[in-house]
């Protein structure tokens, strides 16, 4: 029965890459002017005029380029819609144009009667140069191990261009000559734009001088891209500039049909699904979470349908933590040449979860549409049913349980607050008063905004997954003051085994050399999490109108939002009506609860390992920086953590992924003697594993860290390799910044501005626009920074109290009976709670 909805699309999809925010817009102008001549056409009607008999005594009128060149397309549009039958006149006046918009100008997708132009952008976020690059070299590395000879591993990688490419098609039958051929279409060659002014540039010789290669938006040629295009123009005997435009765009024509169509055959493949039927890569993932569901018969995802509930999920979402702790460390122990025995021992470690949001949708997450639970009027009566529940809880064992989303208001006690250097985060608006002295200057210029923190103080009334809860009371001691409410969900593993299943064909894909295809499955696996989380609440209706007329009789519409024109020009007009949605529609489309579950328990397992596995294990740990799934750390001690770490995966309740890409005969070869056996084969079980904890940097040895601000830092890698990353800097710009710059940036608290170019579009117009602005500085704004080095936790009780706590000399009994004149009574602890943390103090003691 379910096969009689089956229909042919009625649709044809065409695909752009990047057309979002470029082609569509060229499309709509013209879309535009040839709507506006068929209206004018259909509503004019033509008059025969007699020859004026001074028409051979007028003065001839001279025109500007500009002028004269938009005078004769209006004329060859005019022309072109004459030429049409009336039948297909109306048509064109009649055609509906239908845009997915996503913000501003840039839409998802646009649809043009049966035409449907869809950005494959949203599926796929890497340029087509690192694509084509990518997919090169996977081919490549799969012929040397076969023995094959290159030409037959790039024709089997791109069989469209092998079969349609009009330079190919010449040299077949010389494999030398060939697999030359191949080596130079597949180089990334500079191309002259900012000097390809008009078609008289095709006669050109076939390449120019090297200053014409320079680029506002790439930057400057490298004289080592110019002598390679050089090279490429002699051995492919380009005689004109015309030759080399042609050559690589036809094979960018044809790489990009081959890319997509790899992708798409391997999406119908896996989900038998075709993803070009969807504006985006997570409403096609989706459709494939929801068929997999329905097939097995598991249990079906309800959405909330009390708005109470609803309200709850929402205000309680808080996503990963990304903080600056410590902003520079500089690894030393033996075996560097720049080690100093006189300073301390010390290494970095840069740890990442496997898929951290994949492995939360493994685990039991809410799938009805739950209720709130009834609590006691009495405050301690709710903290009783509060811990009650909690004990019931199991932390480490995944099983099939009530899953409760409380609000509560909980701190950490002030003597674990030199020990807790990774407190959980809480949603704050930090002022300038309360970073510390090093940064409030910076903190002046900008006014605080609501942020994510990791925070010692005081949490209030912060929605909060029972799980972690009980994490954070039983092994850091927090305490729970006030038990505000309660809600219950339904739970069970209902995305686990498309998650599992999808991964582990990922890890084989990986396995098997085929860099491309593992790449956009694992795109896939992590697009799913976005729609459990998507926000339709502000959702409108869109409707364009390319009449003036109708686009002034659509504002009178009572459920009108917003209007603007987008284009008004004497020969163009477009003009957006933006509505609210009819109630019928306007309903919450996502669960919203599953959505919040991953994040919950995506944070409670970042921190089970971090607190259960890295700091019992490790000698001593100072975290530097977190970026959500990844934690980069300072270890002081003679020991190499490493060894630690793999016998720690056979006592601890934790997964530690040390060999990561590195080969595991390598590996075996550099810890022969210094891991068990049991220990080694363990680590090969736990490689590339779904959320275990993976060295980022197995291949290499981190010499140096520097972290400006959150999500700006550098690290430094022996063999002078660097992972940089830049949030809000243009590429351009991130592509000259070098560790040694960072550096100087940290030392002398210095702030660097850059100027770039960046394609902007106005009025359906794609403009280079110049900008200078602000693009390296030091900037912790989640943490209580002393001096360039030395950084606490916000909500540490030194921030607040330390005059007090000199004033009273020290003395605890008084300090704490001031507090609590403060703030009440401390809310009941039993013993055990925190026991983990206080294990830890009087081991950082020792």
């Amino acid at each position: 029965d379910c096969n009689k909805a089956a229909h042919t699309p009625g649709k044809l999809t065409i695909c752009y890459h990047n057309g979002g925010h470029y082609d569509f817009h060229f499309l709509l102008r013209g879309f535009a002017k040839l709507k506006r001549t068929a209206l004018t056409a259909a509503s004019a009607t033509p008059e025969k005029k007699k020859p004026s008999s001074s028409a051979g005594r007028r003065k001839l009128r001279t025109f500007g380029v500009k002028e004269l060149s938009r005078r004769v397309q209006k004329v060859k549009l005019q022309f072109l819609v004459d030429s049409l039958p009336k039948a297909e006149i109306d048509v064109l006046r009649d055609c509906k144009v239908s845009i997915l918009q996503r913000s501003g100008e840039s839409n998802l997708t646009l649809d043009i009667r049966r035409l449907r132009f869809i950005d494959t952008m949203n599926f796929c976020k890497a340029g087509l140069g690192k694509m084509i690059e990518s997919h090169k070299r996977s081919a490549l590395k799969a012929v040397n191990h076969r023995g094959e000879s290159p030409t037959s591993g790039l024709e089997r990688a791109f069989p469209l261009t092998s079969s349609r490419h009009p330079v190919l098609k010449h040299v077949r039958g010389s494999a030398g000559d060939t697999d030359a051929v191949w080596e130079a279409l597949l180089r990334k060659l500079p191309m002259p734009w900012s000097y390809f002014a008009d078609c008289g540039a095709f006669n050109k010789p076939a390449v120019w001088p090297v200053e014409c290669y320079h680029s506002e938006l790439s930057g400057r040629c490298s004289e080592e891209s110019h002598r390679l295009l050089q090279d490429t123009s002699r051995m492919m005997q380009f005689g004109r500039f015309k030759e080399v435009f042609d050559c690589y765009l036809a094979l960018d024509i044809t790489a990009y049909a081959d890319l997509m169509q790899i992708f798409r055959e391997h999406f119908y493949d896996a989900h038998h699904i075709d993803p070009f039927l969807y504006p985006s890569l997570p409403s096609a993932t989706w459709d494939s979470v929801l068929r997999d569901i329905t097939q097995r018969g598991a249990r079906q995802l309800r959405l909330i349908t009390d708005v109470n509930v609803y309200k709850a999920v929402k205000a309680s979402m808080m996503g990963g933590l990304c903080t600056v702790f410590r902003p520079h460390s500089e690894a030393n122990f033996e075996g560097l040449e720049s080690f100093d025995a006189d300073q301390p021992v010390k290494r970095c470690l840069y740890m990442d979860i496997n898929s951290q949001y994949p492995h939360a949708m493994t685990k039991h997450l809410p799938c009805s549409g739950g209720e709130r639970v009834s609590l006691p009027e009495d405050g301690a009566k709710r903290l009783t049913w509060l811990h009650e529940t909690l004990d019931g809880l199991s932390l480490h064992e995944d099983a099939l349980e009530t899953t409760f989303l409380v609000f509560v208001s909980y701190d950490y006690p002030e003597e674990v607050h030199d020990v807790v250097d990774f407190p959980s985060p809480c949603r704050l608006s930090v002022p300038p008063s309360e970073v510390g002295p090093y940064t409030k200057d910076a903190m002046r210029r900008g006014r605080p905004v609501e942020k994510l923190v990791p925070y010692l103080g005081m949490h209030r009334c912060e929605g909060i997954h029972g799980k972690r809860l009980l994490f954070l009371r039983n092994h850091l001691g927090v305490r729970v003051w006030e038990v505000h409410e309660a809600y219950a969900f339904e739970s069970h593993p209902v995305l686990r085994d498309f998650m599992e299943k999808s991964y582990a064909y990922r890890r084989q894909l990986k396995d098997e050399g085929r860099d491309t295809e593992q790449g956009f499955m694992k795109l896939c696996i992590n697009s799913v999490y976005g729609k459990t989380v998507q926000n339709q609440e502000k959702y409108l209706n869109t409707t364009r109108y390319f009449d003036p007329v109708s686009f002034s009789r659509a504002q009178a519409d009572p459920a009108v939002a917003d209007f603007n024109t987008e284009i008004f020009e004497q020969d163009a007009f477009l003009g957006t009506v933006r509505r609210v949605r009819s109630a019928k529609r306007n309903v919450n489309r996502s669960p919203v609860q599953v959505g919040w579950a991953v994040l919950e328990l995506a944070k409670l397992h970042l921190s089970i390992q971090y607190w259960v596995g890295i700091k019992a294990t490790l000698p001593k740990v100072v975290p530097l920086l977190t970026d959500t799934d990844s934690v980069l750390m300072e270890v002081i001690g003679d020991a190499d953590p490493v060894p630690l770490l793999a016998e720690a995966n056979l006592k601890l309740p934790v997964e530690f992924d040390l060999i990561g890409d590195l080969d595991v005969v390598e590996f075996e070869r550099l810890y022969r003697g210094k891991i068990s056996e049991p220990a080694l084969a363990k680590l090969q079980q736990l490689r590339g594993k779904l959320g275990a904890l993976s060295n980022e940097c197995p291949k290499h040895t981190i010499l140096s860290v520097v972290c400006l601000a959150v999500k700006k830092y550098s690290i430094l890698l022996d063999s002078d390799v660097q992972i940089q990353k830049a949030k809000g800097v243009p590429e351009i710009i991130r592509k000259q910044v070098r560790h040694q710059e960072y550096l100087r940036i940290h030392e002398e608290n210095a702030i660097r501005y850059d100027a770039s170019t960046q394609l902007r579009s106005s009025k359906h117009q794609i403009h280079a626009v110049e900008e200078r602005k602000k693009t390296y500085g030091v900037l912790n704004d989640k943490g209580f920074q002393l001096t360039k080095e030395y950084v606490r936790q916000l909500g540490h009780w030194r921030n607040a109290f330390l005059g007090l706590w000199r004033r009273v000399e020290g003395r605890a009994d008084i300090f704490n009976l001031i507090l609590e004149f403060e703030r009440g009574p401390l809310p009941p602890m039993r013993p055990e709670w925190g026991q983990p943390v206080r294990e830890l103090m009087k081991k950082s003691r020792r």
